[in-house]
């Protein structure tokens, strides 16, 4: 739908939950695109959904999460409630026809995120994860430097942060979804999946639980063509986000493949010598907005696989399962 003089009208998207993952995740993007906007908040806590919408320029709060859904001002649906919310918060987008971002991770488990996939294609809905990360220009320099290192064999990937305890932090309570391996460790799975494919087993496992969920976690897996992956995550430990790729020729090392737009470098290293690469480009939120928008509004094809939140849930359960 274009209006008059021929310009594009911007995407209308509603927030579930006033989260602060979609200040900087949606609303700060949208704000500075031009091609979609913030039109609606809706949260558990109405008086919190209003403070939150008078605070980012939201200009419509809407009574509960299905009045938002069912509202035929809003194009799109994002999702940023807990993961334990997930399922039937986007289920409520599918059932009114709306495309849906959820944000990361997808479900639960690979269970439900092979629900909400297969009811959104059966709906003719879009359903997207918002796997920020992997829409930066970064992961294009990546590929163009892999066939340097020849055969890989082996993957490490961590990403550390603290979180904050305070007592709604939803991601020290693993039952709402939290805990180091599902609010991190999403990332570098993402990562070494990106590289070698998906999971074929999980040698080792082990979890440090603290309150009420994994507080680390670190897991050795092995993925097709026989290629080992260390991943590791810390939900106490200062901030570090890398991932290193070896091959027989060398070794690729990605420094902040989380968010590249805030620092960051790619390092080939070989028995010649080093060299140091950055990737230009709009920053991961931003190139993630523009990605959906351009398939929501213009059909065109997503950055990622349609099933990937499937693969990306089922590498979370094998990891959970191993480490039980």
């Amino acid at each position: 739908m274009r209006r008059p003089g021929g310009r594009i009208p911007p995407l209308r998207i509603g927030i579930l939950g006033a989260a602060r993952v979609a200040v900087y995740a949606m609303i700060a993007p949208a704000q500075a695109s031009g091609s979609a906007v913030v039109t609606a908040v809706a949260a558990r806590d109405p008086l919190r959904a209003r403070e939150y919408a008078a605070l980012h320029g939201i200009p419509r709060v809407l009574p509960d999460y299905a009045s938002l859904a069912a509202d035929p001002d809003i194009d799109l649906v994002y999702v940023a409630t807990p993961p334990a919310c997930h399922l039937d918060h986007a289920r409520l987008a599918i059932a009114n026809g709306k495309p849906v971002l959820v944000e990361k991770p997808f479900a639960m488990a690979a269970g439900e995120a092979a629900l909400l996939l297969g009811e959104a294609a059966a709906a003719g809905v879009p359903i997207f994860e918002a796997m920020h990360s992997r829409h930066h220009g970064l992961w294009a320099l990546v590929d163009r430097l892999l066939p340097r290192l020849g055969n890989v064999f082996g993957l490490d990937a961590v990403f550390d942060t603290p979180v904050k305890t305070d007592v709604d932090e939803f991601r020290w309570d693993a039952a709402l979804g939290g805990g180091a391996l599902m609010d991190l460790g999403i990332y570098p799975l993402a990562w070494v999946r990106a590289i070698a494919g998906e999971p074929v087993a999980v040698t080792a496992a082990t979890m440090r639980r603290e309150r009420a969920a994994d507080a680390a976690f670190a897991a050795t897996l092995t993925l097709p063509g026989g290629v080992t992956a260390r991943v590791a995550a810390d939900m106490t430990a200062p901030r570090r986000a890398r991932l290193t790729i070896t091959g027989i020729n060398g070794v690729l090392i990605v420094d902040n493949p989380l968010a590249p737009q805030l620092g960051h470098h790619v390092t080939y290293v070989s028995g010649t010598g080093s060299e140091v690469f950055t990737a230009p480009g709009a920053g991961s939120y931003a190139a993630q907005l523009a990605a959906v928008v351009a398939s929501v509004r213009d059909g065109a094809s997503f950055p990622l696989p349609r099933d990937d939140p499937r693969h990306s849930m089922r590498a979370i359960d094998l990891v959970r399962a191993a480490a039980s």
